[in-house]
């Protein structure tokens, strides 16, 4: 007996109003989250000890006049209406003025998000060209040589904490072998060369530190990957070793590592702080220390947005290179 036929065209899986869909949702989501870390930063200053205006301005001031500067700055409006007025001012570009240096809040971050992004960049740059090498040679003959001394490293590395890093890189380079800076700035645009001297030291600081985490993470997910069917056929077809390891293992493995810079996207302001303290780095993770200790709050609620903005940048970004990794993601339904 033959089948009956079908008529017409089968459905397709991932039709495009369905995947506008999920974009849609994805977006829809982000922007969710962007509110609430929004009102959360505009409710800050309520949620701190004290007064922001009579810190600002001084001991001598009097109740009313530190009524009055609360209103200036919005402090007396519900969490709403300060809300949708910050939003407002924020779609003109406004971010308000700085408490401590009366300049434009937007000013403060146009000159120094170049700065962390530079030192955020060059940072994932070492510990990439670090960890990808060590991983891959780890991972393809474990428990040799190089397995057991990236191992030992990665754990040294894990166990020495940031601040320690770099006063050893501070130590050896600038005070003993004299070849560095050890602290300061110099912006590309003025010199190059002395720009990228100035940011050796901080670059290695975060990259070592990262490049640790990386090869653990590679490796592991690399060994996995080496133990599929698929890897013993193309060994029997006598596919060469680097072949192998670049064209058929590292880009199925590469997904944990993907996720793992995302995370550093929005971790690095965090981690920024203390590197661009420690090497005194203008950058925005200077800015937002010395804001939280000065109780400057336009400045703070600035900065933690930004922060919360490149999280949720980096996450759309992440799951679109997954896509393009593994193509199989695509025709996931979860």
């Amino acid at each position: 007996m033959t089948p009956p036929r079908r008529t017409g065209r089968p459905a397709p899986r991932h039709d495009p109003a369905r995947r506008l869909l999920r974009a849609g949702s994805r977006l829809a989501r982000a922007a969710a989250v962007l509110l609430v870390v929004v009102a959360a930063a505009v409710w800050l200053p309520h949620l701190l000890p004290g007064s922001p205006a009579a810190a600002a301005l001084g001991p001598t001031a009097t109740p009313e006049q530190i009524a009055a500067y609360e209103s200036h700055l919005g402090l007396d409006q519900s969490l709403p209406t300060a809300a949708w007025h910050w939003l407002g001012n924020l779609a003109h570009g406004d971010l308000g003025h700085s408490l401590a240096s009366g300049r434009s809040v937007t000013d403060e971050l146009a000159d120094r998000v170049p700065v962390t992004l530079e030192l955020f960049l060059a940072g994932q740059l070492v510990a990439l060209l670090l960890a990808v090498p060590l991983a891959l040679a780890s991972a393809w003959r474990p428990g040799g040589a190089v397995d057991r001394i990236a191992t030992a490293g990665a754990f040294v590395w894990l166990a020495v904490p940031g601040f320690v890093l770099g006063l050893l890189l501070i130590w050896l380079a600038a005070v003993q072998l004299r070849v560095l800076p050890a602290t300061g700035w110099t912006p590309f645009t003025r010199d190059p060369v002395q720009n990228l001297r100035h940011l050796v030291l901080p670059a290695l600081t975060l990259g070592l530190t990262e490049a640790a985490v990386f090869t653990r993470t590679l490796r592991s997910q690399l060994l996995e990957t080496l133990d599929q069917t698929y890897i013993a056929a193309a060994r029997g077809r006598g596919m060469g070793t680097v072949r192998l390891l670049l064209r058929r293992t590292l880009r199925p493995s590469s997904l944990p590592l993907v996720t793992l810079v995302g995370i550093g996207v929005g971790t690095s302001l965090g981690g920024s702080v203390l590197v661009e303290t420690l090497f005194a780095v203008p950058g925005v993770g200077s800015l937002a220390s010395a804001a939280i200790a000065g109780r400057d709050f336009p400045v703070v609620q600035a900065v933690v947005v930004l922060g919360a903005t490149g999280v949720v940048t980096a996450t759309l970004a992440v799951d679109l290179l997954y896509r393009a990794l593994d193509p199989r993601i695509a025709h996931d339904h979860r």
